[in-house]
């Protein structure tokens, strides 16, 4: 079963890719730890990151508002402030992702933003869903 997360531009080409989901039972909430990976132009860097489960199915929830243009931009912003995306719906139907990536030991950050449009949109919401069934 698919258990991977892939963010494409406006060509289809992989930029972000989240994989490896374990999901871990806190005391109030799911966490999910994940594995990011990203590759965009020259800059490529893998890293694991921790999520609520919840941040998962918000942002499956706001995607699907965006793709329904009831909504022109959200934030998924996962635990620890080292990775967020912003999606912002364009005019055009385009929608822009800003992301940022930052290590916590360091003050230097990365931040890019790069286009993809709406036909992605129901594929990335089904691949949220299956991820976070199958670590359920």
């Amino acid at each position: 079963m698919l258990k991977k997360i892939l963010l494409k531009n406006t060509n289809g080409l992989e930029i972000l890719k989240f994989e490896n989901f374990k999901l871990i039972f806190d005391e109030d909430f799911k966490r999910v730890v994940f594995q990011l990976s990203v590759d965009f132009e020259l800059f490529k860097a893998k890293t694991t990151l921790d999520a609520e489960e919840f941040d998962f199915i918000n942002m499956k929830e706001c995607l699907q508002k965006i793709y329904e243009r009831k909504w022109k931009s959200f934030v998924f912003n996962p635990i620890g402030d080292q990775f967020s995306m912003q999606f912002d719906l364009q005019e055009n139907g385009q929608i822009k992702v800003h992301v940022k990536l930052s290590n916590p030991m360091f003050t230097g950050h990365f931040e890019f933003e790069y286009m993809t449009d709406q036909t992605f949109i129901p594929e990335l919401i089904k691949e949220i869903e299956i991820a976070m069934k199958d670590n359920a």
